[in-house]
């Protein structure tokens, strides 16, 4: 019998802060098992969540960086020393995650995104992920919150980083701003923004789909009056 495949296996990392080289676990792509997906991406897994893995936390300095940060600044090294490096409480994140760990380290990714003044995609994507943590444990207040951080970090890459995310889709910035609008209620504003890519005409195939269908909800909730309080269904 053919032994079993580790789903994690160990990535070697050269720490963008100390320099020193560690390993954190990563999912294989060939076990990854989606099974289904919310219309601003969040997909669900069974078994190993690869979202877990995406940031990489040194042990030796405790510096948390994804694969899209750039190099850590000369001028921000002090900073990040004083408000960050000299006030965390270190843990070993370097094996297996689960969803509270994935929460921590995507926190410390901002924190240290924000302190090195990451592309705003970058942000935006921190965000967007820990926003999809707190939905897989139905906290819909803090999920809120940071959709709201998200959609305004993808509004400031749209502006200026061109409308890429490191290099991205400008269309996906552009459905992703229109989607967590109508997340968060904002219907006419979300409608303003996927209307910009109602005419593009070699728009993605799953974006087009998406689009059709977000389109439709979010002219309907127009048509029934002001957004309830809570997050606009559909999720």
């Amino acid at each position: 019998m053919a032994a079993s495949i580790e789903p994690l296996y160990n990535k070697r990392y050269q720490c963008l802060f100390c320099g020193q080289e560690f390993t954190n676990k990563k999912l294989r792509l060939s076990q990854v098992r989606q099974v289904k997906r919310d219309s601003d991406l969040c997909a669900y897994f069974e078994g190993e969540n690869p979202y877990f893995y995406e940031v990489a936390v040194c042990p030796h300095c405790g510096y948390a960086f994804t694969s899209s940060f750039g190099p850590v600044k000369k001028e921000r090294r002090e900073l990040i020393i004083k408000e960050y490096i000299q006030k965390i409480t270190r843990k070993d994140y370097t094996g297996p995650r689960n969803l509270n760990d994935a929460l921590n380290v995507h926190k410390l990714g901002l924190l240290c995104g924000n302190l090195n003044q990451e592309k705003s995609s970058v942000l935006a994507g921190l965000c967007l992920h820990i926003a999809w943590f707190y939905r897989y444990s139905q906290e819909e207040e803090p999920e809120k919150k940071y959709l709201r951080y998200a959609c305004d970090l993808y509004q400031e890459a749209y502006q200026k980083e061109s409308g890429t995310a490191g290099g991205g889709s400008p269309n996906l910035i552009i459905y992703l701003i229109g989607e967590l609008e109508g997340r968060l209620g904002n219907y006419q504003t979300a409608t303003q923004w996927l209307a910009r890519l109602l005419q593009v005409r070699h728009l993605e195939p799953y974006l087009r789909d998406l689009l059709r269908d977000r389109w439709e909800v979010y002219r309907e909730h127009l048509k029934e009056g002001p957004p309830p309080a809570s997050l606009a269904e559909g999720q």
